[in-house]
């Protein structure tokens, strides 16, 4: 039997509906999807794309390292954005995040985001052996 672990921290905006920063199953680390907010809840973060998804995955970040991980263990992301003409600059600052191998990935374009952000992120991650 799997037992489903929420995972919960202050670093990272503290789900107010129906679903856990992240779950673990095993060694298993799935986030939800992030996006650029503030950690405190107070919304989207100003400056732009590039700012955005920087706080984006910061949030990832912080949600994983409660979990006793962190993102060179992540083996796959989900990327969303309202513009997939950003994919290249979106793929430049991954790359300062995500090294090789990269995770696997899926980007896709979607209509809108919640509270008018341009970038969303999920990500899996494997919790390295001996931390379990």
């Amino acid at each position: 039997m799997v037992l489903f672990e929420p995972i919960l921290t202050d670093k990272a905006p503290v789900p107010t509906s129906g679903y856990s920063q992240a779950i673990r199953a095993g060694n298993l680390v799935v986030t939800s999807g992030y996006l650029g907010t503030h950690p405190d809840g107070s919304g989207l973060v100003t400056g732009g794309f590039e700012v955005e998804l920087r706080q984006a995955i910061a949030n990832i970040q912080s949600v994983l390292e409660a979990s006793g991980c962190s993102l060179a263990n992540v083996i796959r992301v989900n990327v969303s954005l309202t513009e997939v003409s950003r994919f290249a600059e979106m793929d430049r600052i991954y790359r300062e995040y995500f090294k090789a191998p990269y995770p696997t990935r899926n980007t896709i374009g979607v209509k809108e985001l919640w509270g008018g952000a341009q970038v969303s992120l999920d990500a899996w991650a494997v919790i390295p052996d001996g931390l379990d």
